[in-house]
């Protein structure tokens, strides 16, 4: 998985990196932190190498910034193939997006904005 795998979709070209989708066990194999399955079961099949983020532009390009795990930046998709170059167990699903902070528009608790990101079935 840490061989260059692209993603061509919605979102244009995408690689997996230690920074973003490359698989992991521990928090040191990635650029900041390590998703496990054991932290969430299921969600990341093999481990997810991501960034933690406040918004959108806190994440790389085709990527967006999806309100879980405390706000993490996660592969944008238009369906589950769009994930297949993840591996077997990922699917495209719908999540909701986090924009907090100065500059992004405030987020309506009773209806937060949903970006479709790949996330383990």
């Amino acid at each position: 998985m840490c061989a260059a795998a692209l993603l061509l979709g919605c979102s244009g070209e995408v690689s997996v990196s230690r920074d973003l989708g490359a698989s992991c066990s521990l928090h040191a194999e990635c650029g900041e932190r390590c998703l496990r399955d054991d932290a969430a079961p299921s969600r990341y099949p093999d481990g997810f190498c991501s960034a933690s983020c406040d918004s959108e532009r806190d994440c790389p390009a085709g990527a967006v910034c999806a309100d879980v795990e405390g706000g993490v930046c996660l592969f944008a998709c238009d369906d589950s193939e769009s994930c297949a170059f993840l591996g077997a167990g990922w699917a495209c699903v719908s999540e909701s997006a986090l924009r907090r902070g100065a500059g992004t528009a405030s987020q309506d608790p009773a209806a937060p904005p949903q970006v479709k990101v790949c996330l383990g079935r």
